[in-house]
């Protein structure tokens, strides 16, 4: 009797500890099984982003090429050195200067025979302001032309207006002496008689030819900085050949400097001008804006050996950055962007049935919420319909 009435304490005793454990569980909701598997929804911001790997670019490049195999007669930089506007980077080997020479002596004969033929007005005066006339306006072409390639680079924010102005004071100026050689010249030759003023004319101005497309030729013999920038690429030595189609000297503007991604074409389609366009520089993170979208689609291929279709998206750097001419950083383009907006762990969603879903923690049990959702990123999605702020849902399943 006593053995039975001991083997009843302790069925009892038994099952006393056991509906203490389940009342325990009950009781505390079972949120110890749900740790690290769980997590609350809550306010707060999200983007949606575009990422990509982005290079730093010069938006002043100026690459020389050579159209014949010439040889290099002086060298003055290399690669890295810093050159001003104007410096003369090589120089070709020529003769131009002892044709231009043998062309002046041919003049000065013209203008003796001249002055035996004919009276009045000094025929080497007369051919020396001809002469001028020529050479001004050899220079006010030139000045044209590099007045329109300054315009173009000022409208495009490219060149500053200081450069801009003083490529059109130079136009103005040599304007004014072209006219000013001219009125002199027709002075000049008021006495001379038009017949033999207009054949010995016609001989100075076919040598005046002659030396305009020499000194032509002198100009593009040499390489001439048209910036202040820093060599970049140098392919030829001093006494070397060049050879034609491949680059002979590039300079590259290390002040004014842009940072471009390439998107795939899809994506470029979301992207708009003066969008966040945000650089990891490894110090900081440096807000940009979008200022420039290519039109055209390139083919790329990726890593994996994929064929793509990518779009070129530029930034212009800010002063003080620092950063060198061919430079990757990660870049982050901020398409979308919310704050004050319900967000849950972006595994806490799952589609079913082609509509999405949370499972939500209530007293211990698991009940299943279909939500609509809006933005997304790498760790949380927006809810916009479906679910309250505190909420337990599962982000594991």
């Amino acid at each position: 009797m006593k053995k039975l009435h001991k083997k009843k304490y302790v069925i009892f005793a038994v099952l006393c500890v056991f509906v203490f454990i389940v009342a325990f569980s009950v009781l505390s909701g079972g949120n110890n099984s749900y740790d690290g598997k769980s997590s609350k929804a809550k306010i707060g911001s999200i983007q949606n982003t575009l990422k990509e790997s982005g290079t730093v670019f010069s938006r002043r490049v100026n690459t020389f090429y050579s159209d014949m195999s010439q040889k290099i007669e002086v060298l003055n930089v290399s690669v890295g050195d810093k050159v001003k506007k104007g410096d003369i980077l090589l120089t070709y080997e020529n003769n131009y200067m002892l044709e231009i020479e043998r062309a002046n002596k041919q003049i000065d004969a013209i203008t003796a025979m001249y002055n035996e033929s004919v009276k009045g007005a000094d025929f080497k005066e007369v051919s020396n302001m001809k002469l001028n006339i020529s050479t001004v306006e050899n220079s006010l072409v030139l000045a044209k032309s590099n007045f329109e390639k300054i315009k173009s680079l000022y409208e495009n924010n490219a060149v500053s207006e200081v450069e801009y102005s003083e490529a059109k004071n130079n136009v103005e100026a040599l304007e004014n002496q072209l006219q000013e050689a001219k009125n002199n010249y027709d002075l000049m030759t008021q006495g001379v008689s038009a017949n033999v003023k207009k054949q010995y004319e016609a001989q100075v101005e076919e040598v005046v030819i002659q030396i305009k497309i020499l000194e032509q030729r002198i100009e593009q013999s040499s390489i001439k900085a048209e910036f202040d920038g820093v060599i970049t690429e140098l392919n030829v030595h001093q006494g070397g050949m060049t050879q034609t189609g491949v680059p002979v000297v590039e300079i590259q503007d290390e002040n004014s400097l842009g940072i471009y991604i390439e998107v795939l074409a899809e994506d470029s389609m979301r992207v708009a001008k003066d969008m966040k366009f945000i650089v990891n520089t490894g110090d900081e993170l440096k807000e940009l804006k979008v200022n420039k979208i290519y039109p055209k689609a390139q083919p790329s291929v990726s890593d994996l050996g994929i064929e793509q279709r990518r779009v070129r998206i530029e930034a212009d750097l800010t002063e003080g950055m620092n950063l060198k001419i061919g430079s990757e950083l990660d870049v982050v383009i901020v398409l979308e962007e919310k704050s004050g907006v319900l967000l849950v762990d972006r595994d806490a969603v799952y589609k079913k049935s082609g509509k999405e879903y949370v499972t939500v923690i209530e007293g211990g049990n698991e009940i299943e919420k279909e939500v609509t959702t809006g933005l997304k990123d790498d760790d949380f999605i927006e809810i916009t319909s479906g679910l309250t702020e505190n909420e337990v849902v599962l982000t594991e399943y």
